[in-house]
């Protein structure tokens, strides 16, 4: 059982010594180096979940007691220059771990060992989230959860104070993010305890600033960044108000360090540039598969979407920011969709888009943005009609934010209305089409102001663009069939007769119904 292998990793630490060499330490921190290899592993290959009701009643002491020596241990580790043993008792864990908090900047005596602290923190972090994935045991909603107390203010003031560690060298245990991650597990989640562990974090100990100066700090490995812009993430979404707190931190912190500097500073400028930093340092993006650098972009990317990125047309950013974004987010479309980090974060970039405003338009046709998400277009079409591994609901998060984008896009620029409708009509083949399209409409047929009742397309050729959009138009899930009806309305300037000339009467009849063009039966409905 994980919990007993923890407490027996612990007990065989030195409760006296901070020091790797003695014997008794050096295997302690084997132990809890394996233990948390392997429940890491365990917990990402969810090979933990299927732990019963039983199990975790029996394992329910041995929790306890690990939870009690692991926030024990960490306390010392921290803070070693300190005695606990005698206010332990008396004080209980919240109000010692608020001490050592409050000890560690203060105490010059005090002698962290780096690697000691690092493998605590990641246990702690580890077997908080070992707790959330797995356990889920009755209490967690109880002060009496053995995980509360590292979710109290003095823990999370100790986190926050641990960001600061200055490491000696580059190849130093990463101390600031393996706190930085037990900061992310302390306030992840939506039971009560969790909850006012988050709302402590914001509103009581200056959580929101210690993140920004941690962000904000320069010369920092990827992987420390990305844990702490997850922080971010989750306060913009899971506690909006934190947006306008950690807003207060910046500017702070700018004026401090850069009292002339006359350019307005927020959360949103801190997140362009990291995310600037991310895509421009060296090696060239996206690195090998062990740099965190596409996981960072891809974190702050869906940060800007939960903080809306002030991309809506009202924000009050100023301009600079905004062409910033526009020119990262075009840099980022130009990489190639081979890394399937790369594709992810293009994914990420569209669902920005969703709110862009119109005037992002002209800028993505002229800075080469727009052929690149008729690419993700094509291939997330492909997924859809052609692989069809998905649920209804997969098809539609696969296909309607680059099909609303498109259509976004090119309703607000004739430049980016032309650039689709080449890829999805292309000119190659639109003789032929309109040949095809004035014979069928020499027919006079008509049907409302349809002056065509072609019941198939005139020209889609299996497997091209146009033949996946016009399936879609017969999805069964609503939003996708809408969604791709829309783009092919647009793209046919708005005009039934052309619109059924290129998807067919058959396909289009439901949406003209709805626009207005046809009369649909009696009872069908729109």
């Amino acid at each position: 059982m994980a919990a007993q292998r923890l407490l027996t990793a612990l007990e065989s630490l030195s409760p006296t010594s901070n020091d790797n060499n003695s014997p008794t330490n050096g295997n302690a921190l084997l132990l809890l180096s394996e233990w948390s290899d392997d429940l890491e592993k365990d917990l990402l290959s969810a090979a933990s979940t299927g732990t019963s009701a039983e199990e975790v009643e029996a394992s329910h002491a041995s929790v306890n007691d690990a939870a009690s020596v692991l926030h024990h241990s960490l306390m010392f580790a921290a803070v070693s220059s300190y005695d606990f043993g005698g206010e332990w008792a008396v004080n209980g864990d919240h109000e010692m771990s608020f001490k050592a908090a409050s000890l560690l900047c203060d105490d010059e005596n005090n002698k962290v060992n780096l690697q000691l602290l690092a493998a605590l923190l990641r246990a702690t972090g580890l077997f908080l989230r070992w707790n959330a994935q797995v356990l889920q045991s009755a209490n967690v909603h109880s002060s009496s959860n053995p995980i509360a107390k590292f979710k109290s203010k003095g823990m999370l003031l100790l986190y926050c104070k641990l960001l600061e560690v200055q490491l000696p060298t580059p190849t130093s245990p990463d101390v600031p993010r393996f706190a930085s991650i037990c900061l992310f597990r302390a306030t992840y989640g939506n039971d009560s305890l969790t909850f006012k562990a988050r709302t402590t974090l914001v509103e009581s100990i200056d959580g929101c600033e210690y993140l920004m100066k941690a962000l904000m700090k320069g010369d920092q490995p990827a992987s420390r960044v990305f844990s702490i812009v997850r922080n971010v993430h989750h306060l913009i979404a899971a506690h909006p108000t934190s947006i306008g707190t950690m807003d207060g931190a910046v500017q702070k912190i700018t004026a401090d360090e850069l009292p002339n500097n006359e350019y307005a500073q927020g959360l949103l400028e801190v997140l362009v540039a990291t995310l600037s930093w991310a895509l421009r340092s060296e090696p060239t993006f996206p690195g090998d598969e062990y740099d965190r650098r596409p996981d960072l972009v891809l974190e702050i990317l869906r940060s800007l979407f939960a903080m809306d990125a002030g991309l809506s047309s009202n924000s009050s950013h100023n301009k600079d920011t905004m062409t910033r974004i526009g020119i990262i987010l075009c840099e980022l479309l130009q990489y190639s969709n081979s890394d399937m980090r790369v594709y992810q974060c293009k994914l990420a970039v569209v669902a920005l888009l969703l709110n862009a405003p119109d005037d992002y338009s002209e800028y993505l046709a002229v800075n080469r943005g727009i052929i690149p998400l008729i690419d993700i277009m094509a291939y997330q079409l492909s997924v859809v009609v052609i692989e069809r591994t998905g649920s209804s609901a997969e098809d539609a998060a696969a296909a309607v934010p680059i099909l609303l984008v498109l259509r976004k896009l090119a309703q607000a620029s004739s430049s980016v209305l032309k650039l689709v409708q080449d890829e999805v009509f292309p000119p190659d083949a639109e003789e032929a089409f309109k040949e095809k399209a004035l014979s069928e409409i020499m027919k006079k047929q008509s049907e409302g102001t349809v002056r065509a009742k072609n019941m198939a397309p005139l020209d889609a050729p299996r497997g091209t663009l146009r033949w996946k959009l016009i399936r879609l138009m017969t999805w069964t899930e609503s939003n996708v069939k809408r969604s791709a009806s829309e783009l092919l309305w647009t793209l046919c300037d708005e005009d039934s007769t052309q619109f059924v000339l290129r998807t067919g009467f058959g396909n289009a009849i439901h949406f003209l119904g709805m626009k207005g063009c046809v009369n649909l039966p009696t009872g069908v409905a729109i």
